[in-house]
């Protein structure tokens, strides 16, 4: 074997070897930024989550929670919303046992409205604010964007994630929980 071929063979065991090292240490330098271009999730993001104080019940602690903010009273529009909601639950399939869906109001719920909405869908978990702490803390999420907001997503600890205007697509917040309910289950399996 010639010398330079022995040469041209040791320079590629080499760059074998040694390449992956060089190549992960300029990705982890800052000379390498990589940004995606564009986010998946179709709310708004909550950085740094906010937390919230909100008394549940035993059946929905430790799940995720739809939280729908609910006039009173709750006309067309409101009830449209709450139905929505209804769905995005039932769509979770599989999931659904890690989902709660939750909705606030400022003042306990009228026993008529109640009633009503639990028709619409028994699994409902009617939370009353009467101090208006949770609502205060949801209101600092509206004076950062003009896009009023009025369904968040909140993590097993009551963390809100995701924030959805009015007028958001049901489908969207869907979208979003599947992604983060599938990835909540591969971390339980870790």
């Amino acid at each position: 074997m010639s010398l330079s071929r022995q040469r041209m063979t040791l320079i590629g065991i080499f760059a074998l070897f040694i390449g992956p090292v060089i190549l992960v240490m300029l990705m982890r330098s800052a000379w390498w930024q990589y940004q995606p271009a564009s986010l998946k999730n179709h709310g708004r993001l909550i950085q740094p989550p906010l937390q919230l104080t909100l008394d549940r019940t035993t059946d929905t602690d430790g799940k995720w929670l739809v939280l729908y903010l609910l006039d009173q009273p709750c006309e067309k529009v409101c009830i449209e919303h709450v139905t929505a909601l209804r769905q995005i639950h039932r769509a979770a399939g599989r999931h659904a046992e890690h989902l709660a869906v939750g909705l606030l109001s400022l003042k306990p719920v009228e026993p008529e409205l109640g009633a009503r909405l639990k028709t619409i869908y028994p699994e409902f978990e009617l939370l009353a604010d009467p101090a208006a702490t949770a609502v205060n803390t949801l209101a600092l999420i509206n004076t950062e964007n003009s896009n009023p907001t009025h369904t968040y997503v909140l993590d097993p600890m009551l963390n809100v994630i995701l924030a959805y205007g009015v007028n958001s697509n049901p489908g969207d917040i869907h979208k979003d929980l599947r992604r983060l309910l599938k990835w909540s289950d591969q971390e339980k399996t870790r």
